[in-house]
């Protein structure tokens, strides 16, 4: 047996093997089908070497070549019909008459099979037989080469358009057939006195390796099969020990063939020859299998590791889902993502990214919302078979699924997805409950959801799911602290505001009796005027603390005049009041430009600087430096005080926090939440007995 006839016999193995798979995992579908029949006919045509060459008389095997070519005249209409199926237009009038007259086409060639005018004879050329053409056959050739090339301009044309996973589809069927329409060339070629240097069936194996690629790698027809690593080792090493036992057969043909060395000699050489090159060969294979069908566009470890140091800080439900949903998205090269969440009796989008693909280009603008609004109802066939599973639902897995439960869920589990043109599903359950739908669309490279990208999933999933019930837990915490917040601030301003109101009802009730006394009623106007302030004061106090919103009334300004009239403003209270207090300006600078708040910013210095008095009952030393750090300006207050317990220190800047008889502790707080507004920090430094050191510091406005 030459590597001619043996490689006709694989390719008729491998096409058969091939056409039959893809028609078993759906017969129902046309592209299927038609696929089928087309590598049916192509198999039986690559028979020709090996059909013709068994012991025949000449006229036996003159017949054979005829009934062969009976299955060549049926190639070029049924890859039509295949094309036409695939991309789905056979039911375009304008296209069933293109087919109708293709059909024509062949049946006048099948009735000239038999005849002189089409195939004339054979004659041996080299190690093989081939055709003596009669006119008829010309006119085939024609046809043939005429009919694959329209098939090609229609499939290409398509590809033009699609994109994603589509595209990759296209572009492997394109190159399985051409490379299979360049095999049929090369037999042609051969009737017209070119000698075959190699067997053109070698091509038509390549053919069929590339479609089953395009099969494992992109699900082209939409078969899909998982692919695991063992199977595909198990296959290459079959594959490559049936390549050595083909090479120790031609090397011992042409040794043999111009040397005297026996054949016996030669194959003992020759084996031993590829032993040696074996595992090398093997393992270098299963290098290219791992990097064509299982390569990953991302560490694992790495992408896992961010994910749980990132989630672990997060506790705004906003946030857990923007965070999934964009290292979801920019990991797997998503064209789409959206995060629904649990409510109302249903699953609603609570935020969207996506993609759009249009004539096979990737438009790179995104979208986020917190919309779309797409939602899908807690009893669809979806989310059953997400609670049912609790585990990825990928589309194309869907049949599979089907089959194992014996229900028909495959339509209205993917009629579920179309809104989302989603290719798979992943559940997140939070306390035994489905919470929360990932629907994520396909890739932008058209691959397939690997095992590996599965594991990732459902890691990011339980992760997720981990973080959500602490972010419950968390707001559960928040609501029960400012439950008590609210307690302390009630209990606290109940008692500030009852004093000054104890005052006003004393003076009131005594009025009637000495409203005479104008001694009395001069100190009742100041009382009054100064509780009603008091009150006035402890209320603004309260207000300012439980505004949210960052002040609008930004603009540039001189941080050092801002300080340097705040101080001077204290110092005349001070005079007023007759303290004792000595105030020491250190500015390092004349002039420090910052954008902010000037009258926010003058009450936050203005509560330092009180407090600093404050601390120092009537008498010692206050200073006041101003230093600029790089793009940050730092204003410090010193006092010459009691100094703050270590113990206290943490604690200083809570609401409703003070140890002095007047005031309800909102003065720090406020000044705090000021400051870091303005993108800023304080902080504390203090010694007992010796003093307290508050220093603000601002980013400065650069050019």
């Amino acid at each position: 047996m030459n590597f001619f006839i043996f490689s006709s016999i694989v390719a008729a193995i491998t096409c058969e093997l091939l056409g039959g798979f893809v028609f078993l995992k759906n017969p129902k579908s046309n592209i299927n089908r038609s696929f089928a029949i087309e590598t049916f006919f192509i198999g039986i045509w690559t028979l020709f070497p090996f059909l013709t060459s068994l012991p025949y008389s000449y006229d036996e095997a003159l017949f054979s070549a005829r009934l062969v070519y009976m299955s060549a005249m049926l190639v070029p209409p049924t890859f039509l019909l295949f094309v036409f199926n695939l991309l789905n237009i056979v039911h375009i009038k304008r296209e069933r008459n293109t087919l109708r007259l293709f059909y024509l086409c062949t049946i006048v060639f099948l009735v000239y099979s038999f005849s002189p005018l089409f195939i004339e004879g054979i004659h041996m050329s080299g190690l093989l037989y081939t055709i003596k053409p009669g006119l008829i056959y010309h006119l085939f050739f024609l046809y043939f080469g005429l009919t694959i090339v329209y098939g090609y301009i229609r499939i290409f044309l398509q590809y033009q358009k699609s994109a994603g996973r589509e595209k990759n589809q296209l572009l492997y069927i394109l190159a399985s057939f051409l490379i299979a329409g360049i095999a049929g060339m090369i037999h042609f070629l051969s009737a017209y006195g070119i000698i075959e240097i190699f067997p053109h069936d070698i091509l038509v194996i390549v053919y069929t390796a590339i479609m089953a690629y395009s099969i494992v790698k992109y699900k082209a027809m939409e078969v899909n099969i998982v692919f695991k690593k063992t199977m595909a080792y198990s296959l290459s090493a079959g594959l490559l020990t049936g390549l050595f036992v083909v090479l120790v057969l031609a090397i011992t043909n042409i040794l043999s063939a111009f040397t005297d060395v026996s054949s016996f000699k030669v194959s003992i050489f020759s084996a031993l020859f590829i032993a040696v090159l074996f595992n090398p060969l093997r393992n270098r294979i299963q290098a290219i299998i791992d990097k064509l069908f299982y390569k990953k566009s991302y560490d694992y470890y790495a992408v896992i590791r961010k994910v749980s140091h990132e989630l672990s800080s997060i506790f705004d439900l906003s946030g857990i889902y923007k965070f999934t949903a964009d290292n979801i998205y920019e990991v797997l090269g998503l064209s789409s993502i959206y995060i629904l969440e649990w409510g109302k009796g249903g699953y609603e989008t609570v935020y969207h990214k996506s993609k759009r693909a249009v004539k096979g280009k990737i438009f790179r603008t995104e979208t986020e919302d917190e919309g779309g609004k797409i939602r899908i109802g807690a009893r669809t066939e979806m989310v059953r078979l997400c609670k049912k599973t609790r585990d990825i639902i990928v589309a194309d897995e869907v049949p599979a699924i089907e089959l194992k439960n014996g229900s028909a869920l495959s339509d209205s589990v993917l009629n579920d997805l179309k809104p989302f043109q989603g290719d798979a599903v992943v559940p997140i359950f939070v306390d035994n409950k489905l919470s929360i739908l990932i629907v994520l669309g396909e890739k932008l490279s058209g691959d397939m959801f690997t095992h590996e990208d599965r594991n990732l999933l459902n890691t990011i999933s339980n992760q997720t799911a981990v973080t959500l019930k602490n972010a419950g837990l968390y707001k559960d915490k928040v609501n029960s602290e400012r439950l008590a917040s609210i307690g302390m601030m009630s209990a606290t301003f109940a008692h500030e505001i009852r004093n000054p109101l104890t005052s006003l009802k004393t003076f009131a009730q005594l009025m009637p009796e000495k409203y005479n006394d104008e001694e009395f009623r001069v100190t009742f106007s100041k009382i009054v005027e100064g509780e009603i302030e008091r009150i006035d004061g402890l209320i603004g106090d309260l207000l300012d603390y439980s505004s949210e919103k960052k002040s609008t009334r930004l603009n540039n300004f001189n941080l050092v005049s801002l300080v340097d009239e705040t101080v001077n403003y204290v110092a005349g209270k001070l005079e007023m009041e007759k303290r004792d207090i000595e105030i020491n300006k250190k500015y390092m600078e004349d002039e420090i430009y910052i954008a902010g708040d000037t009258e926010k910013l003058k009450q936050t210095f203005i509560n330092i600087l009180t407090n600093g008095c404050q601390a120092m009952n009537g008498n010692g030393v206050l200073t006041v430096r101003i230093n600029q750090n790089s793009r940050h300006v730092e204003v410090s207050v010193t006092d010459t005080g009691k100094g703050i317990d270590p113990d206290d220190i943490s604690k200083i800047f809570d609401p409703f926090v003070t140890n002095r008889e007047m005031g309800v502790g909102l003065g720090l707080a406020i000044s705090k939440r000021i400051v870091e507004d303005h993108n800023g920090r304080i902080v504390v430094k203090s010694k007992l007995l010796k003093g307290t050191t508050f220093t603000i510091s601002l980013p400065v406005q650069t050019e």
